[in-house]
């Protein structure tokens, strides 16, 4: 089935990073910055207690940080809604973010690549669509 959302950005948030409401397993609604440059959605540890993630049995990984290379632990989101758009099992890191973000995670490329985006930056859209 195909969904689809286009919404109407703000222009504070073209002018900064592109903020979006991303509701996670139809349980918490959680600010996050479009993360084209991440492989995974990310999450913060708060956002995963939150949603009762045992992060003991998660797998860890290696993520490569703007400074550095942590191990974090890998979970799945059975279901992360955006503006409507939702899509199931998206591959999730569980790691701290700088405050200076202001956000509790990044919609990474693990949920994005199962999407057609269209940024339209001039005119303050963004598209997203599956197939």
């Amino acid at each position: 089935m195909t969904q689809q959302i286009r919404l109407s950005l703000p222009q504070w948030a073209v002018d900064n990073v592109i903020l979006l409401n991303v509701r996670l397993n139809e349980r918490t609604l959680n600010r996050m910055t479009l993360g084209t440059g991440s492989k995974y959605t990310i999450i913060t540890p708060d956002v995963a207690r939150r949603l009762n993630v045992d992060l003991q049995k998660a797998r860890r990984i290696p993520v490569t940080t703007a400074t550095q290379l942590e191990m974090t632990a890998l979970t799945a989101i059975n279901r992360v809604d955006v503006h409507g758009l939702a899509l199931q099992d998206i591959e999730t890191a569980v790691m701290n973010l700088p405050a200076v973000l202001g956000v509790e995670g990044l919609l990474g490329m693990s949920f994005l690549r199962r999407c057609r985006m269209v940024l339209d930056v001039p005119n303050r859209l963004l598209e997203l669509a599956t197939e």
